[in-house]
């Protein structure tokens, strides 16, 4: 007669139970120590100008005061201290960005710069733009990723040497700055 632990049906159990075991401990692996995600509000910023704020003509320019917050999750901006500032907390890689939607005076073509500044001196991004003049409005739009350092801040520069004074449209749609951390960086 055959040994009732070698036959077919039996061999089947055992592997089955072998295979449950197996299975039950690589599930405990995975759900004995889960991963809980902390922190994965993204950090950003989006401030915008609130009161249609009047560019002057120079050659020097004009640092946007941004005087209202849309949201700030990461600390960047103050209103009332430095509200021209975007300041870094935690160094990494940051997407900025700024759009300005002007309403010009000039009566005649005039050249235009917009650029995002790090620590009041050096641009780190710059866009040229033609304004057709006749009190039309225009779009400026920069944008740009760096590495940044904790403390560093960003700002905006605005030149227009038309000879008149042009306003910010000051909708949060349509003149803003803003900073996001990228996911996952340092």
């Amino acid at each position: 007669s055959s040994d009732p632990l070698n036959t077919a049906d039996d061999q089947l159990r055992r592997l089955r139970l072998d295979l449950k075991e197996r299975f039950n401990d690589f599930v405990d692996d995975i759900t004995a120590d889960p991963i809980v995600l902390k922190n994965i509000a993204p950090k950003l910023a989006h401030v915008y100008e609130g009161a249609g704020a009047t560019i002057a003509s120079g050659g020097g320019g004009t640092t946007i005061a941004w005087t209202l917050e849309t949201l700030d999750t990461g600390s960047f901006h103050d209103n009332s201290v430095d509200n021209s500032r975007l300041t870094i907390a935690d160094a990494g890689h940051y997407r900025i960005f700024c759009n300005l939607e002007m309403t010009a005076g000039a009566t005649t073509d005039v050249i235009a710069i917009l650029r995002i500044r790090k620590n009041g001196t050096s641009t780190v991004a710059q866009m040229t733009g033609l304004h057709p003049g006749n009190s039309t409005k225009q779009n400026y739009q920069v944008g740009t990723i760096v590495l940044a350092a904790a403390t560093d801040y960003y700002e905006v520069l605005f030149i227009q040497v038309s000879g008149d004074n042009w306003t910010i449209n000051a909708p949060t749609e349509q003149s803003y700055f803003e900073i996001e951390r990228l996911a996952g960086t340092n």
